[in-house]
Formats: structure tokens, sequence, C-alpha cells
């Protein structure tokens, strides 16, 4: 039986102390990048245990420098694997807002309103392709699900 427990969500103001001096212990600075010198999850995703407690490292560093709680996956906007810099590190949340931003400066699209299934809200889930359409991740994620059941389905029969 493992002594390793997963932690509550961290919740923004709430990093224990000692956590946070363990995260800085295991810090490397290159440049502008903070590398992550600790444990990591199948080689790729940063983990920090304390008293056999484990933190998700990119979540207390998220914590740490946006003072909120982050919404999804937390990926490094740098390209830099296993960085943990607050600055360099995007959620759901912020990466859809890019979208907004982008397409908006870019093509001059409003992502706004419903999507052209009805199905999702753009400001949500929306995102502009390279040619200029308006393009729905909540969409796209349902017939990709659709398509791996169907193929899991034939080969299975």
């Amino acid at each position: 039986m493992s002594r390793v427990r997963t932690a509550p969500a961290i919740q923004a103001g709430a990093v224990p102390t000692d956590v946070i001096w363990a995260f800085r212990d295991r810090l490397h600075r290159v440049g502008e990048h903070r590398l992550w010198q600790g444990t990591a999850d199948k080689g790729t995703t940063p983990v920090l245990y304390v008293d056999y407690v484990r933190y998700p490292a990119r979540r207390v560093a998220w914590v740490l420098h946006h003072g909120t709680t982050p919404v999804g996956l937390i990926k490094a906007d740098c390209g830099t694997p296993l960085c943990v810099h607050g600055p360099h590190l995007t959620d759901e949340r912020s990466r859809q807002a890019d979208q907004v931003r982008y397409a908006a400066t870019i093509h001059g699209i409003t992502l706004a309103g419903p999507c052209a299934n009805g199905a999702h809200d753009l400001a949500d889930y929306g995102y502009a392709r390279t040619d200029g359409d308006v393009g729905c991740r909540g969409c796209d994620n349902a017939r990709r699900r659709t398509t791996r059941h169907d193929h899991e389905g034939a080969s299975t029969a």
C-alpha cells in the first residue's frame, strides 16, 4: 500500500509554506526559464512530493504567480520542457482568451455566440483557422470521441 497521497486542489492563497520552500528548492534558473529539477511523472509532468503528498508543480507555480486557481490543464507556453516559470504557464482560460484575441486581431473575427451546430459558445470553444474560417473545439472534440469509439467498435467486432 502506497503512503503517497494526492493533494487536495491548491487554492489561491492557500499554498502551504513547506510546499513553497520545497518548490523553490527544485528550480534551476536558465535565462528567462525556471526548469524543474525535481520528479517528473512520465518524464514530462513536474510533480512535487512533500510529506508523502503529491503536488503538481505547474499548479503550484500558477497559484504562486497568478494568485488564482487555474482552469484545466496547465502548459508551459514557452516550449521549454519542464519549465515552471509562472509567466510562461497557460491554463484553459488563458489559452481561449488568446484564441479570441488572435481571431479579432489577425482575421477581424469576433468569437461570440453559438457555433455552427449551436452546441457551444464560440467565446468558450471557438478558434480561427489559418484560412480565416471559424472552428469549434467543443464540436471537434465530440467528433473525435465519436470517431475513436467507432474505430474501436469496428476492430473488436
